[in-house]
């Protein structure tokens, strides 16, 4: 086998889409466009993603990311319909 053709060569030039690879923190919070300070309010106020770490490195995984993003939406819907349902009765 070529360098060329190697497997550590075709994975250098992969993306972090294409390897479904985790996330540092810089990484997720460009991401998810959050500061690194939201994101370690989240975790010490309990609704931070799930992660791992890897030395001194804490990881997230895309599917600790997307479960993440399914429960800020579930938390956003349940505040809307609450907020609907107070003007309805203000009315």
């Amino acid at each position: 086998m070529s360098l060329e053709h190697s497997p550590a060569r075709q994975l250098a030039g992969a993306s972090v889409n294409t390897l479904d690879a985790s996330l540092t923190i810089k990484e997720f919070c460009k991401a998810e466009k959050i500061s690194r300070s939201m994101l370690y309010r989240a975790w010490s106020e309990g609704w931070g993603p799930k992660f791992y770490w890897v030395g001194v490195t804490r990881r997230i995984t895309s599917r600790a990311r997307l479960e993440w993003q399914r429960e800020r939406e579930a938390e956003a819907a349940a505040t809307a319909v609450q907020h609907t349902a107070q003007r309805e009765a203000n009315e």
